[in-house]
């Protein structure tokens, strides 16, 4: 969940955006421009890499190596419509949806030439459940896979007599060496996008009992399946990665990616410019610079983002109990302005919950929250409130976040404009709001807000239900409860479609949170770089198809 964020932004897209050549056709490398000499692409990441252990993982540039050395099972489509065969070749859902039977591929090989096996999986998988290794995204798999649950709550010191032998209890199998077999609690419709994250790459058992914790930080024991492999680390500095000989798919065109560790902005802006660099995410004090700069300007790639920003009204608040109430705030809140002021740009108007680019987005919903003030002023007056009975509603926020003052501000001088409500700005510190959010001692918080951990409905409505630790807002409503309930194990996917749009429905109108902004990735990139495909779940444009990428002469 994102809470009092700062303006970095997830790496999501709304659409396929192809720089340089066609997403669906080959490219004729002999006709036209000619290749550069030196395939290399730079690629600046803000920070270094804690681990490239995939049940370690858990940022953003993290994954933006991960995703090009390692070889889930399953890889997403670049539009999000679905998923395509990675390690798997092919897979069969049997047992009412709750047995996942993966067909490995026979050609694929670790990059010293050893077989993927379906062992390389079930060790990997166990791993991430495992209490000892306390995976970011444990819980993810733990919820799903059999006896899971169970097992990933043991305590690693009071039950570690219990461990190993609950780790061989998991649904998890390898009934031969190209077999690898998941056996769930339930029926998941949402279990393919698990399938699909660089978490859920295999792993070496025997690398890592030879070289213990240490096996992930060299290039010579980091055993990896994907298309390239790391083959050099400089500590805060770079990382490269050269070609997997013994990759089962197409061979890179690219001869070595090499990822460049620039935390400052300003610095990293600079280096673009003087073409030290070829591809970079802008910052958002460096988006000024950007637009501002013609040339520049026509190197920008603007992806939409799977998060979405809102702030919070607390249900239980006498003033704010109103549904009416709270949808005619919703309704005075010029949602371009905030995109303009707050997000200098880099976002687009949300009035809705799933956000665009998402399989459950629906531009029909986006009409129930929209600006617009005399709707905003008919809906108060509907609810029988007058502007001065809401008069001193409190807007608490984190005090040490510019953006949480920023949204806060925004909010309240668009509530006196529009509506002629007076709140009351309530900066808090980080643990004094905490506190109060956890009580529901406030009326109006945020920026609160929610970014995919992986692109299916089923990351997202959970946070509204009446029981969740994230509804702040004490949200609850049974019909939404149960529509989202049935949603979580219904296999038929137009049934589970229609069951969140419903839920969606009835959350946009009863406006527990007022919906403000989905962001927008910014990135530059040399016009010299193609064959790039951005897409939702990339974290640099290319990263889920790099093998495709190659540069001409400059």
């Amino acid at each position: 969940m994102i809470s009092n964020l700062s303006l970095r932004r997830a790496v999501a897209a709304a659409v396929i955006v192809v720089v340089g050549g066609s997403a669906c056709s080959s490219v004729a490398l002999t006709q036209g421009p000619r290749l550069a000499k030196s395939q290399t692409l730079r690629v600046i990441i803000d920070d270094q890499p804690q681990t490239l252990d995939p049940g370690q993982s858990q940022y953003s540039f993290e994954n933006a190596v991960l995703r090009v050395i390692e070889e889930p099972l399953l890889r997403a489509l670049p539009d999000l419509s679905g998923v395509t065969p990675a390690a798997a070749e092919t897979y069969d859902v049997g047992n009412n949806g709750t047995q996942y039977t993966f067909h490995l591929r026979k050609t694929a090989e670790w990059w010293d030439g050893t077989p993927v096996k379906a062992q390389d999986f079930v060790y990997a998988w166990r791993r991430l459940i495992d209490p000892r290794l306390a995976a970011p995204t444990g819980t993810f798999f733990a919820n799903v896979v059999f006896n899971g649950d169970k097992v990933s709550i043991l305590d690693p010191q009071r039950d570690s007599s219990k461990i190993d032998a609950g780790l061989q209890s998991l649904g998890l199998a390898a009934p031969d060496d190209y077999t690898f077999q998941v056996n769930l609690s339930r029926p998941d419709p949402a279990f393919v996008w698990l399938a699909a994250m660089p978490s859920g790459a295999p792993i070496r058992q025997d690398v890592v009992a030879k070289s213990r914790d240490k096996w992930s930080s060299s290039p010579d024991t980091l055993m990896t399946n994907g298309p390239f492999r790391v083959s050099e680390m400089a500590a805060d500095d770079h990382l490269t990665v050269t070609p997997n000989p013994h990759y089962w798919g197409p061979r890179p065109k690219l001869t070595s990616v090499i990822f460049e560790v620039v935390k400052d902005g300003a610095a990293a802006l600079d280096r673009f410019r003087s073409g030290g660099a070829d591809v970079m995410d802008v910052q958002p004090a460096q988006a000024g610079s950007v637009t501002a700069d013609s040339q520049l300007a026509k190197r920008l790639v603007k992806v939409p983002a799977l998060t979405v920003y809102w702030v919070a009204f607390r249900v239980t608040s006498p003033r704010l109990a109103s549904s009416r109430v709270r949808l005619a705030l919703a309704e005075a809140i010029d949602r371009m302005a905030f995109v303009d002021q707050v997000f200098q740009g880099q976002a687009q108007p949300a009035e809705a919950f799933i956000p665009q680019g998402m399989h459950g987005y629906s531009a029909d919903l986006t009409g129930t929250q929209k600006f617009d003030v005399a709707q905003a002023r008919a809906e108060l007056s509907s609810a029988g409130v007058s502007p001065a009975q809401l008069s001193g509603i409190r807007f608490s926020f984190d005090q040490a976040s510019d953006f949480s003052k920023a949204t806060a501000t925004f909010v309240r001088d668009q509530l006196k404009a529009n509506l002629g409500v007076t709140i009351t700005l309530d900066p808090l510190d980080a643990n004094t709001l905490g506190s109060r959010l956890a009580s529901g001692d406030f009326d109006i918080t945020g920026p609160l807000g929610w970014s995919a951990d992986y692109p299916d409905p089923a990351d997202w409505y959970d946070i509204f239900l009446t029981t969740n630790s994230n509804n702040d807002s004490l949200y609850q409503n049974g019909h939404y409860d149960g529509l989202v309930n049935a949603a979580q194990t219904d296999m038929d996917p137009n049934l589970r479609d229609q069951e969140y749009l419903q839920a969606q429905k009835q959350l946009v109108s009863d406006a527990p949170v007022a919906f403000l902004a989905q962001s927008v990735s910014w990135f530059l990139v040399q016009p010299y770089v193609r064959g790039l495909v951005t897409s939702p779940v990339d974290d640099w444009p290319g990263e889920l198809a790099p093998a495709q990428l190659y540069l001409l002469e400059r």
